[in-house]
C-alpha cells in the first residue's frame, strides 16, 4: 500500500538523520535511497540561475555522476529537470549518442533521474545510479517516487525556515561552490562572462580527462591560469 511505502521510506530517512545526529535533510533522502532502492549512489542537484548545482549525495558513484553532470552540463539529470518528467536509463550503453560527452565521462551502468518540481517551479532533481545496468522493480520505482517527494518536501521546508534563501550545499558534497569560484576567477583572466568561463573550464576538464572539481581547485589555488588563447590554460 502507498501509505506503507511512504512510512517505510520516511523511517529510513529518520534513521539516517539519527545516525548523523542532525535534523532530517535531503542528505538523509540520498542515504535512504541507496538503502531502499539498492543503488550504488544517489544525489540531489538544485536549480540555481537556470543551471544545476549538486547539493547532496551518497555513495562514491553518486559523487562521480554529479561530477560528470557538472563537467559536461548534460545528461539524464539535466534532461529530467528541463524536460517533461523522469528520465530512466536502465542501461547507459544504449544512450551514448543521446549524451555523448556525459556518457564518456560518467562511468555508470544505470541512471534514474526524477525532477523535483512545485507547480511550474523547477526546484531540482533526485538521481539514483547503479554501477551495472538493470531495471528498477515495480517496488523500487514506487520507492524512488516517494524519495523524490520526500526530497521536495524537505527542500521546501528548509527553504521556508531559511526565510526564502536557497538551502546551502551539504559540506561533504559542495562540488559546485569551488567550481563557480573558479569560474569567477577565469572570467577575470579572460575578460569574459562567468558563463563563458564555465564553458572554458568544462572544455579543459573534458579535454584533459580531469574531474571539473579538480580543475577548479587548481584555479582557486592559483596553480592553473587561463589565457585568451583558445587552447586553454
Amino acid at each position: 500500500m502507498a501509505g506503507d511505502d511512504e512510512a517505510r521510506i520516511w523511517a529510513l530517512i529518520a534513521a539516517s538523520a539519527r545516525r548523523r545526529g542532525s535534523p532530517m535533510s535531503v542528505q538523509d533522502v540520498c542515504a535512504a535511497g541507496v538503502e531502499a532502492v539498492a543503488v550504488s549512489g544517489a544525489g540531489v542537484s538544485l536549480v540555481s540561475h537556470e543551471r544545476l548545482e549538486p547539493a547532496h549525495l551518497a555513495g562514491r558513484l553518486g559523487r562521480e555522476l554529479l561530477e560528470a553532470e557538472l563537467t559536461t552540463g548534460d545528461g539524464p539529470c539535466v534532461e529530467a529537470v528541463w524536460g517533461s518528467g523522469p528520465v530512466l536509463v536502465p542501461d547507459m550503453a544504449d544512450c551514448e549518442g543521446r549524451w555523448p560527452a556525459f556518457s564518456e565521462v560518467a562511468r555508470v551502468g544505470a541512471v534514474f533521474a526524477y525532477p523535483l518540481v512545485m507547480g511550474a517551479v523547477k526546484v531540482g532533481v533526485l538521481v539514483l545510479c547503479r554501477d551495472r545496468p538493470g531495471e528498477l522493480t515495480a517496488r523500487e520505482q514506487t520507492d524512488a517516487l516517494v524519495l523524490a517527494g520526500a526530497a521536495l518536501t524537505l527542500l521546501l521546508d528548509g527553504s521556508s525556515r531559511m526565510s526564502g534563501h536557497r538551502v546551502p550545499p551539504a559540506a561533504s558534497a559542495a562540488l559546485g561552490a569551488e567550481i563557480y569560484q573558479a569560474a569567477g576567477m577565469v572570467s577575470v583572466q579572460l575578460d569574459t562572462s562567468v558563463e563563458e568561463a564555465l564553458l572554458r573550464l568544462r572544455a579543459y576538464a573534458f579535454t584533459h580527462d580531469e574531474p571539473l572539481s579538480r580543475v577548479a581547485r587548481r584555479v582557486v589555488r592559483r596553480r592553473l591560469r587561463f589565457s585568451p588563447d583558445p587552447s586553454g590554460g
